[in-house]
């Protein structure tokens, strides 16, 4: 006898988000919220504190609307006014679930509308990425905020089957091997943003990266090395040294500005260059399931936290590459890093990019495996309907 799955009522969700690293935090979110409504059914309510920024990455969004819905996401200016006046009415009634992303604080109206509901909604911080294995110990597991009373969990993403798993949309590695092999694609995609066509004598480097970046240092080892090289470049992307190089020619290496893109254009990007540079977390998911070889540079942190934090993915992602190759990349990375690229790592560089060739299907292979996981999505819906059973 055949058992019918349950049929759930879709959940609500409110997502609060806080934009403090640039694009960081609302890129994250804004991905996540459309993939909850998009592979989820879910309502999702999205509050937002900073529509300008907000808009760079989705140009649909109309920074003087305070509410407006795109892409089945309601999107609300987080202010607190509106929060004080609309919150928790007949109009926009509690939720299911209520989410800060990054510990971002909620109004104290909110949460006083959260205690005043009877049972109280599923309250999640859902926290940064990270590789360390104390993630492990600490994901979805509900305890009392000693302030309100209420349970509240921390969610985690990460890379192993005890965290919530990475953001990841229905068909996204489908989509990115057919894109891979067609470069008929790749290039209509190229003509249309101003990038030149494939050449495969040339790498092409998407580069993301923070302002403190060695990025000049990059590119003159680049040329030195006679390295041929094409670095794509969106639009403000490390302003201090794209200045500096206004005038920087080379028969080796050339700089291409890219426009400014929307999420799923960037990720066209990633998937078609050949190596991703990318910085914090939305862009470094993105370039992990683009299956390309990558260099992170991590959000700096207090008394060299993200070091730590560095460390603990190199780890993870170079567990199944020869020490040697581990270590071309870790060396590499980490001088990224500490801006430390300078004269005298020629050779780190150098051994970086002896190693492409066994790095490129490594981390193919890496993000397939990964995929095997459940997505973030799938696992955070899961958690709140069990903590909604439970109430």
């Amino acid at each position: 006898m055949m058992t019918t799955p349950p049929i759930h009522a879709p959940l609500s969700i409110d997502l609060f988000c806080r934009v403090i690293d640039n694009f960081g935090d609302i890129g994250v979110c804004w991905r996540f919220a459309r993939q909850l409504v998009r592979d989820q059914g879910c309502g999702v309510r999205l509050y937002v504190d900073d529509f300008k920024t907000f808009a760079r990455i989705e140009p649909r969004l109309d920074p003087a609307a305070p509410r407006q819905v795109i892409d089945g996401v309601t999107i609300l200016l987080w202010t607190e006014d509106a929060i004080g006046q609309f919150y928790n009415t007949p109009d926009l009634p509690m939720a299911d679930a209520v989410i800060e992303a990054f510990a971002c604080d909620l109004p104290q109206t909110v949460i006083a509308a959260m205690k005043a509901t009877t049972p109280n909604p599923v309250w999640v911080d859902l926290e940064y990425l990270s590789a360390e294995d104390w993630v492990d110990g600490v994901h979805a597991i509900p305890s009392t905020n000693p302030m309100t009373g209420m349970k509240k969990t921390l969610f985690f993403p990460g890379f192993t089957p005890r965290t919530g798993g990475l953001s990841r949309e229905v068909g996204l590695m489908d989509a990115i091997k057919t894109f891979q092999s067609d470069t008929t694609a790749q290039n209509a995609w190229r003509a249309r943003h101003g990038i030149p066509a494939i050449d495969p004598d040339t790498i092409d480097i998407s580069l993301f990266c923070y302002d403190n970046a060695p990025v000049a240092a990059l590119i003159r080892m680049l040329d030195r090395e006679q390295i041929k090289t094409r670095l794509l470049v969106p639009a403000g992307v490390a302003p201090t040294h794209m200045a500096a190089l206004n005038d920087f020619q080379s028969d080796h290496v050339s700089l291409h500005p890219v426009p400014f893109l929307t999420q799923d254009d960037y990720d066209k990007l990633l998937w078609t260059a050949h190596i991703n540079f990318v910085r914090g977390e939305d862009s470094f998911v993105r370039a992990i399931w683009a299956g390309r070889p990558m260099v992170w540079q991590i959000y700096v942190q207090e008394e060299n936290a993200h070091l730590v934090k560095l460390d603990a993915f190199l780890g993870r992602y170079s567990a199944n590459l020869s020490p040697q190759d581990a270590e071309k990349l870790a060396q590499f990375t980490i001088m990224w890093n500490v801006e430390a690229l300078g004269e005298g790592s020629t050779q780190v560089m150098r051994d970086f990019f002896e190693a492409l060739p066994r790095l490129g299907p490594h981390a193919r292979d890496w993000a397939r495996n990964l995929a095997e996981q459940a997505d973030l999505a799938d696992q955070l819906v899961r958690f709140i309907r069990n903590q909604k059973d439970q109430n």
